[in-house]
């Protein structure tokens, strides 16, 4: 017993628990997710217009530059995504190809489908919570009494696959006006696999979105090719790799950060050696040490050619909110306001 609990990736573990026991902020922006989760209710209201008039922006930096797009995952908080495709629109910029993961394939595919930013945002402020949320709480209350055999999450993907066919047909990913991409996760091998356009083109894009939002333990599985798939943001956040590796035609990238602090640094614990409780204190960084450089490492592939965009402050999106903001979509449409605002003062200050 204590060979397990003490093996390195336990103790890591141990810290992770006593590290969420200790987030009183995270365990209420929980309690609020599964509170709306019980009490489903209808689409956003939209205040005014989406956005403010089409305003051109000259950026003579990127003139006649392929532009590639990568985003983060992050739950509803990824809407933000769209505002800054919004702003990439008003540039005038050649979009060239755009990879995602988790919350940003959700709110980044119909872009590549061939919406413009407009489009995509009524879109998604036009969801109400069954027509992609389908809770299976008959399962939950089967679980005690099959000793959790069977139970793989509460939540089916299945209704979000719908929403999506319904908006934009079962288009193959290969035949999509801009290339797209999305990473997933085979938790069968415990592998990453990259579905796009030039990996899988024969997949629905439909599938491709449902199985990239499938977060495990909490949503049940996607199967490709016979394995249980789910959502690859938990292992990769910022999938640089398929653009880089699959689009050598692409100039430059602008990069949608709402996941993690400005650049992928870290959370600052200075002292913590020398706080009450000080190894309680540093658990939090186990929790994102891996993640966090596995970030970095993507982003130094295209560090030198690539403009960061980071819409949201840290503090409104860090850990387990994104499951609040995922259900509750009353911030999405300041998350895309917000994003078309940051991203052009980006640009502008690119040119």
């Amino acid at each position: 017993m204590f060979e397990r609990l003490l093996a390195p990736l336990s103790v890591k573990h141990l810290f992770h628990r006593v590290a969420n026991v200790m987030d009183l902020g995270a365990d209420l922006s929980f309690l609020r997710a599964a509170q709306r989760l019980m009490s489903p209710d209808g689409p956003p209201e939209i205040d005014g217009e989406i956005f403010p008039p089409f305003a051109p922006l000259e950026v003579p930096a990127l003139t006649g530059k392929k532009v590639g797009i990568v985003a983060t995952g992050g739950g509803g908080a990824m809407a933000c995504a769209v505002g800054v495709v919004r702003a990439c629109e008003e540039a005038g910029l050649e979009i060239a190809g755009i990879s995602t993961c988790s919350g940003s394939a959700m709110t980044m595919a119909p872009l590549a489908a061939g919406l413009d930013a407009e489009q995509t945002a009524a879109f998604l402020l036009s969801f109400r919570q069954r027509d992609y949320i389908d809770p299976d709480w008959s399962q939950l209350l089967k679980l005690p009494f099959a000793l959790g055999r069977g139970f793989t999450g509460l939540l089916d993907t299945e209704a979000i696959g719908r929403l999506y066919e319904g908006r934009l047909g079962q288009v193959a990913v290969g035949a999509l006006p801009i290339p797209f991409y999305a990473n997933i996760w085979d938790m069968d091998h415990n592998r990453l696999i990259y579905l796009g356009s030039r990996t899988r083109p024969e997949m629905p894009l439909p599938q491709v979105v449902r199985a990239a939002v499938t977060l495990p333990l909490f949503m049940r599985p996607f199967e490709v090719d016979g394995a249980q798939c789910g959502d690859g943001g938990v292992v990769n956040v910022f999938p640089v790799d398929p653009l880089v590796d699959h689009h050598p035609e692409i100039d430059f990238y602008i990069g949608i950060n709402a996941f993690y602090p400005e650049n992928f640094s870290g959370e600052d614990h200075t002292g913590w050696h020398e706080a009450t409780f000080s190894m309680f204190r540093v658990s939090p960084q186990t929790q994102q040490c891996q993640h966090l450089e596995a970030a970095r490492m993507q982003l130094r592939r295209i560090q030198d050619r690539c403009l960061m965009v980071h819409p949201l402050p840290y503090a409104e999106i860090r850990g387990i909110r994104l499951y609040e903001q995922f259900i509750d979509r009353r911030p999405w449409l300041d998350f895309i306001r917000r994003g078309h605002q940051a991203a052009r003062r980006e640009l502008d200050a690119l040119a």
